[in-house]
């Protein structure tokens, strides 16, 4: 009987221990796959800040990008204001006598009434993201939707500009070609132009008295204004994705 008692004490002894290494075992491995857990979360966290580091650097650029496209527009909207009020002007000379009309005067109104310059903003940093398809990385769907905006009117501006090149050269220059002196244009309007006028004498009293050149000078302004217009919803949509920017960079 004692034997047996001690039999019996001995298994539970042993049937404890056992028990004890299985709850240790247990144990070891609920820390083990914590300290995974917690690694995974540390590196996607990490990740992200990388991201997010990343992601900033291209939003500062693309800020800074966008306000120098902003200061080239406001350079080119000055000129297209310049060339509506000379055309304009000249709109009004055909209500005038003329006979009193002065050729300088016209030299420096149809040179003004030309200065169109072409609008091509270099911007790398947007071509990547929409070359690349990194443009869904971004969060902010209002920005992504005026980026989009942008190159498309951006392409409109460039579209409207061709329609204006081919009206000047298949019908405003052939048109001053055969009744005014090019060369007179230029240095009534061109500082960096050099020499005497051309020794044919202009007649504004012939000029303005033809219908063809008030049609001419008439959709020269349509064209030109078109443009400005562009210009300015482009300005307005350049304020547009400078506010998202700054908004995400805050």
């Amino acid at each position: 009987m004692i034997k047996l008692f001690r039999n019996i004490r001995q298994k539970l002894l042993t049937e404890n221990k056992a028990g004890k290494y299985l709850a240790y075992a247990v144990g070891e491995i609920i820390l083990v796959v914590i300290g995974i857990f917690i690694a995974i979360q540390l590196n996607d966290w990490n990740q992200q800040r990388l991201e997010q580091k990343a992601l900033n650097v291209t939003l500062q650029n693309l800020q800074d990008e966008f306000s120098r496209t902003r200061e080239l527009l406001h350079a080119i909207s000055s000129h297209y204001q310049t060339s509506i009020d000379a055309n304009l002007e000249l709109l009004e000379l055909f209500y005038q006598n003329p006979e009193k009309i002065a050729a300088s005067r016209v030299d420096s109104l149809l040179g003004k009434g030309s200065n169109q310059a072409p609008f091509y903003p270099p911007q790398p940093v947007l071509d990547e993201l929409l070359a690349s398809g990194n443009i869904k990385s971004l969060s902010n769907e209002t920005l992504k939707v005026y980026l989009l905006e942008w190159k498309a009117t951006l392409q409109w501006f460039h579209f409207d500009y061709d329609l204006m090149i081919g009206f000047n050269s298949n019908e405003f220059n052939p048109y001053i070609n055969k009744h005014w002196p090019w060369k007179n244009i230029d240095l009534a309007y061109s500082e960096k132009s050099t020499g005497e006028k051309s020794p044919f004498t202009p007649r504004p009293e012939m000029l303005f008295r033809e219908l063809e050149f008030e049609n001419l000078i008439e959709n020269s302004r349509f064209h030109t204004n078109r443009l400005f217009m562009r210009l300015k919803s482009m300005d307005t949509l350049i304020g547009n994705i400078r506010e998202e920017i700054s908004g995400d960079l805050q």
